[in-house]
Order: C-alpha cells, then sequence, then structure tokens
C-alpha cells in the first residue's frame, strides 16, 4: 500500500521554470503525480525545456512566456492561461531570486534597483494570485497557490535588504489571501527556501564582485538545499493530502536558518582593504 501526490485531472501553473532548479523539479513532481502543467518563465528556452521534458515522461504540458517585472505582461498572464489552455487548478509562484549587481548595503542601494526586486520577487505574485483568485470565485472552482517566500524574510537580510523585504511581503500577503478566500475553497501557503543549490544561483555567485563576496562571514558554514526538497514541499502544498493547511510559510532549508542570516556588514577596516 502506498500514499502518493495525485494530479490527475489537475492542470498547474508554475511560474520560474529554470531546468535545473526549484521550478524545473515541482514541474517534473507535478506531472509524476499524473497533473498537467504550464510551465512558465522569462526565456522561452528554459519554459519549452522543461515542456518538452515533461512530455517525454508521458506527461501533458504547456509553454508560455511572460516577463513578471512588466506589469501588464502580469495583467495578461492568468488571462492568457485561460484562453489557450482553459481553467486551472493551481498556482506556485517560483519565479525570483536575488542578483549579483544588488547585493549591496541599503545606502548604496540605487532606486531603480530596488523596485526591481520588489516586482521581481513580490509584486508580480500579487497580479497573478488576485486574477486566478477573481477566477475561481467567479466560476466557484476551489484552487491551491504556493508563493515562494525566503529564510531571508524571518530576521534581517544583510547586504540583500530589498529582496528580504520583498520576501517578507510575499508571507503575509499569502497569508491574507488566506484569511479573505477560505471560504471559496482557496488555499494559499508559502514555502521559505535557504541557501538552494542550482545553475542560477552558481551563476550568480560567479558574477559577484570581490566585495560583495567578503560581505559573507567566513564563520558560516552555508548548508545547501535541493531544489527537488522545495519541489517536494510545494507539490504537497498544492495537492489534497494538504487540504487542511492554508495561511502557513513552510521552511524547507535543511536548519540553515537556525544559525544564518546570509550576509553582515563589512567593517571600515574591511572596506578599506578592498579598496
Amino acid at each position: 500500500m502506498t500514499l502518493a501526490l495525485d494530479f490527475t485531472g489537475k492542470t498547474i501553473l508554475v511560474c520560474g521554470v529554470h531546468k535545473g532548479g526549484m521550478g524545473g523539479a515541482t514541474c517534473r513532481q507535478i506531472a509524476r503525480g499524473g497533473g498537467t502543467v504550464i510551465a512558465l518563465d522569462n526565456q522561452q528556452a528554459y519554459a519549452n525545456e522543461i515542456a518538452a521534458e515533461l512530455r517525454g515522461m508521458g506527461a501533458t504540458a504547456h509553454a508560455m512566456t511572460a516577463d513578471l517585472t512588466d506589469v501588464a505582461q502580469c495583467e495578461q498572464v492568468i488571462p492568457t492561461v485561460l484562453e489557450r489552455f482553459g481553467p486551472i487548478d493551481g498556482i506556485a509562484n517560483i519565479a525570483g531570486g536575488t542578483r549579483a549587481e544588488e547585493w549591496m548595503p541599503l545606502e548604496e542601494t540605487p532606486g531603480a534597483s530596488f523596485w526591481q526586486t520588489l516586482q521581481l520577487n513580490f509584486a508580480y505574485v500579487f497580479y497573478l494570485c488576485r486574477d486566478a483568485a477573481a477566477e475561481w470565485i467567479r466560476t466557484g472552482r476551489s484552487g491551491a497557490i504556493v508563493n515562494v517566500g525566503s529564510v531571508s524574510a524571518k530576521d534581517a537580510a544583510p547586504w540583500h535588504g530589498p529582496y528580504g523585504a520583498a520576501k517578507s511581503g510575499i508571507i503575509a500577503l499569502t497569508r491574507t489571501m488566506a484569511s479573505e478566500w477560505h471560504e471559496f475553497g482557496i488555499r494559499a501557503n508559502s514555502v521559505s527556501p535557504g541557501a538552494v543549490i542550482s545553475e542560477r544561483v552558481i551563476e550568480k555567485g560567479a558574477r559577484m564582485s570581490e566585495r560583495a563576496k567578503a560581505s559573507r562571514d567566513p564563520g558560516d558554514t552555508v548548508i545547501f538545499t535541493e531544489p527537488v526538497e522545495l519541489a517536494n514541499a510545494i507539490a504537497f502544498l498544492l495537492s489534497d493530502l494538504a487540504s487542511g493547511i492554508s495561511g502557513q510559510n513552510l521552511t524547507v532549508d535543511r536548519s540553515l536558518s537556525t544559525r544564518f542570516c546570509g550576509g553582515r556588514r563589512l567593517t571600515r577596516k574591511e572596506m578599506g582593504e578592498l579598496g
């Protein structure tokens, strides 16, 4: 006897689907559960690649693109999904992350960078969830939402303050979604990753300045989490097995957040040595 996640007959929109990251892993787990996946990314190649992989597994998968830093495009995502693929049963908002060039103290952070970080890691989630929920309420269809937060929202986010603020907003907004929409059969939860090892993370690390790299406390031991470990949590919260769970934030970080906050303020001496 086995207990498995069952997405048979369900269609899930997954936003941010790089094959080697959380999004790609989430697509695979939903497909393994028998679900239909709509894979969305700002890069057509990434969306096509994971959709092709899922079809090779025998699943039904669709690819689409949208720039989630563009408000106008955000507001077209759900209408386009409904027009092209029909009703959906869940949405996983995984797109986001820090950029190598934004790792800096708050007083040096440009306003444009601040707003770009908030749009990519927080604001787009509002638009997509708002429009999906409005459609579910209009049609009397239940739905499940999983938004990705971060352990950087837990206490402080030195050298990546806008990102931490955005992810704090994700967690708070998700709880409000759960509160307002529960009577319509809509569940909303968030998942907070720690340091997830993926191709995008490795590429970002390679582009960071020496000064930014030095902001990492050498005494910290980074505990990495695998993308599939986050995907398992996201798939569970989207599934009927989590029917009683809403308004919650699940941290998946192998205990990283119990000892590590992600960055530190360099001393004046250290900053002088780095020029």
